[in-house]
């Protein structure tokens, strides 16, 4: 396999285990879509990508940023530890933590219903993936 080919499947590998759904969109970037419950005002991850050498350490930080904001909450993505379940040449790297983009989801305070965030996360490698959440804020 080559290297494009390996590192593109790191790059997703994360943010796919979180999600529920595939597709592409209009621009012919693959779409995941995820769907999660979250109590109003606490923070919820929506999407981390991590992107290894052989070693297991990190390798480079994805680049991640809100395409689409949430009406009703704001989005904060930071670097840190994660966790990953990483497959192939790399699945020895599966429950080890890694340094990796994180993207996390506040709703306002006080706020009950629906929100959505599309998050853009590409590497170094011009890999390019869109992160959908929709998420459902309760009491």
């Amino acid at each position: 396999m080559n290297r494009f080919a390996v590192n593109a499947a790191l790059v997703l590998t994360i943010s796919a285990a979180l999600s529920s759904c595939v597709t592409t969109n209009a621009d012919g970037v693959k779409q995941y879509s995820s769907r999660k419950t979250t109590v109003s005002g606490d923070r919820l991850k929506i999407s981390r990508v991590a992107i290894v050498k052989r070693d297991c350490n990190m390798r480079t930080f994805a680049e991640m940023r809100v395409i689409d904001p949430p009406q009703h909450g704001k989005v904060d993505i930071v670097h840190e530890k994660v966790e990953g379940k990483f497959s192939g040449d790399y699945r020895l790297c599966t429950g080890k933590e890694v340094m990796g983009t994180v993207a996390y989801y506040t709703s306002q305070k006080g706020y009950i219903g629906r929100d959505k965030v599309v998050i853009r996360a590409s590497s170094d490698d011009g890999i390019v993936r869109d992160y959908v959440s929709e998420i459902n804020v309760v009491k």
